[in-house]
């Protein structure tokens, strides 16, 4: 079965393990992973610093829209007191366009007064003259130039910011889910240590009335203080583990002023979920989503694009410029009869660089920049398909270590249940009761470290192939 797209609801099944349930915000509401990743989404600083990056970009690509902006220039000149006194003012308007380089340009200028022969082209007719024209490049700057190269690469790194926004907030999802399920797994160790703490309490006045009934000897009762005393520390050391755990959880966990909130411990869930069924997803397919989903893939290749437009534009001043002009003009108002007709020109500007080596050497380097990011794209690949393989190998691997301590906590409880009824009867002692509710404690840890792992396993999963935050319909089967 192909890997399937997941939905919000029942993508947090998968992660918590639980049925959808409303999004209850109440205080002492069991506090839910989507809860941590909806905060985390939308007020983490690592997130609001790489969304401030694309809006960087976007402000990057309007400077780089810029250089198609319309231009004005005006100019004014004055010679009063000359053999040939006269005025000239000037004013044009320019507007570069992105087909094909071809600029466009409108003005009016007016010269009057007793100009020289050679000066006679600033001479126009009273009421001036206004004209129009066009330059088109037929080689250099014609399928690109610098004011479209920057645009393009303006608008792909505005892509490659926004992938940098989508891969910063999936490490900062991953280490949420990390947090979050520590500090579940802490209330869950706590929840056992102050059990064992209140076994140890509750018998205390069992024993002593036991002892003064001359039915066991003190040093059971004394056995059940030293035994009280080492429950209440791991008591303590568990109630501080958990603290710690909401200390580094209230990092990711924020209110919507971006502020740390430390959760309380009224809003533990009930446990640790159980694991899914077996995963149904073949290997190659969970490959092909990673692959196809990464932002540092797809950043990598608009990188590589970014370059790809520098070398395109090094190639192409590299080559000769040959431009072709037009303009027309026409003067208005009293004046020479010469100065009356419309005037029509047509002009060919031609550039020919001898050696390039400006050009050729920004092509070198763009191609050289090229290869490079070539060489991260496959290491990139490579360490991404390693990560999956090793991800779903450590999922099976902590689905059956769940199974196997699951049982091996259960024979240790029933092993630990059976020694007090022999004690009960006489046929034991406290000492090898306490070795007993010992080995059942740390067998109930260790099934409770194999299902954290098996939910870290099932984020790392989710986080390699870009699925932990909600999307599409449905969802993958975790092992």
């Amino acid at each position: 079965m192909g890997v399937r797209r997941m939905s919000g609801m029942v993508l947090l099944a998968v992660l918590t393990g639980m049925a959808p349930r409303a999004l209850a915000r109440e205080a002492h509401a069991p506090l839910s992973l989507e809860e941590v990743l909806g905060s985390t989404r939308e007020h983490h600083p690592r997130v609001d610093a790489a969304q401030r990056g694309v809006a960087a970009a976007e402000a990057e690509v309007l400077s780089a829209e810029g250089g198609f902006d319309p231009l004005v220039r005006a100019r004014g000149l004055a010679v009063p007191f000359s053999y040939y006194p006269h005025e000239r003012i000037e004013a044009t308007v320019e507007q570069p366009t992105p087909l094909w380089g071809l600029r466009l340009s409108a003005g009016y200028r007016l010269g009057q007064g007793d100009f020289p022969v050679y000066y006679g082209q600033y001479e126009t007719l009273s009421g001036g003259e206004v004209h129009a024209g066009v330059a088109l490049p037929l080689w250099r700057d014609g399928a690109i130039d610098k004011r479209r190269a920057g645009l393009s690469q303006a608008r792909l790194r505005q892509r490659i910011a926004a992938f940098e926004l989508a891969g910063e907030r999936l490490g900062v999802q991953r280490q949420a889910a990390y947090h979050y399920w520590d500090w579940v797994a802490a209330g869950r160790q706590l929840s056992i240590a102050t059990a064992q703490h209140a076994l140890a309490v509750a018998r205390r006045e069992q024993l002593a009335r036991r002892v003064a009934a001359g039915d066991i000897p003190r040093i059971e009762h004394t056995e059940n203080e030293r035994v009280l005393l080492a429950r209440d520390a791991d008591r303590v050391a568990a109630r501080r583990a958990l603290e710690q755990a909401a200390l580094k959880l209230s990092l990711y966990l924020r209110d919507a002023r971006g502020e740390p909130q430390v959760v309380s411990s009224a809003r533990l869930p009930d446990g640790l979920p159980l694991p899914e069924a077996a995963l149904e997803a073949g290997l190659e397919e969970w490959l092909e989503q990673a692959l196809h989903r990464r932002p540092e893939l797809r950043g990598l290749e608009l990188r590589r694009e970014v370059l790809q437009v520098d070398a395109e534009l090094a190639r192409n001043q590299a080559a000769p410029a040959v431009d072709l002009g037009l303009r027309v003009a026409r003067d208005v108002g009293q004046g020479p009869a010469n100065l009356r007709p419309t005037e029509l020109q047509a002009s060919l500007t031609l550039d020919i660089p001898l050696f390039a080596r400006e050009a050729r050497g920004q092509r070198r380097a763009a191609e050289a920049r090229q290869a490079a990011v070539d060489a991260r794209a496959r290491l990139a690949r490579d360490e991404i398909v390693t990560e999956v393989r090793d991800t779903i190998s450590a999922l099976r691997a902590a689905y059956e270590r769940v199974g196997l301590a699951q049982s091996a906590a259960e024979v240790a409880r029933q092993l630990a249940r059976a020694e007090y009824i022999r004690f009960e009867h006489g046929d034991t002692s406290l000492l090898v009761v306490n070795q007993r509710e010992q080995a059942a404690v740390e067998a109930e840890l260790v099934e409770v470290k194999a299902l954290l792992e098996y939910q870290r396993a099932m984020v790392d999963l989710l986080a390699a192939t870009v699925a932990i935050e909600p999307s599409g319909d449905e969802r993958p089967r975790a092992p």
